[in-house]
């Protein structure tokens, strides 16, 4: 099985960051990678996690910042990037989100009521 690494979920982050790369790809990009790779460390796989749920939890290119942010953690401080991951997750406005983006081709199924 391969390695999922942090260098190259960084490079995908940051396509999609810059809108290089639209949320349905980067949401079917880390399917892919949850079925095929093995993540390099918990903040790989936290990151993957979280990235596999990208409509469903309405994450947007916006959301990216975080999750480099808790990838360029040390490896050694993997509890500090989990920890920085699922609090955030935790912090973002559903009820927003869901308003704003209920005619988006790509969201829209996912904020009913």
């Amino acid at each position: 099985m391969k390695e999922l690494t942090r260098a190259a979920l960084i490079e995908q982050l940051l396509a999609w960051q810059t809108e290089q790369l639209g949320s349905e790809a980067m949401w079917l990009w880390a399917l892919e990678q949850r079925s095929e790779c093995k993540p390099s460390d918990s903040a790989v796989r936290d990151a993957l996690d979280m990235l596999c749920a990208i409509p469903e939890d309405l994450l947007l290119p916006e959301d990216a910042e975080v999750l480099l942010d808790a990838l360029h953690n040390p490896p050694d401080q993997a509890d500090l990037s989990s920890n920085l991951l699922w609090n955030y997750a935790d912090m973002i406005d559903q009820n927003g989100r869901r308003q704003a983006l209920v005619q988006d081709p790509f969201y829209g199924p996912y904020c009913g009521n």
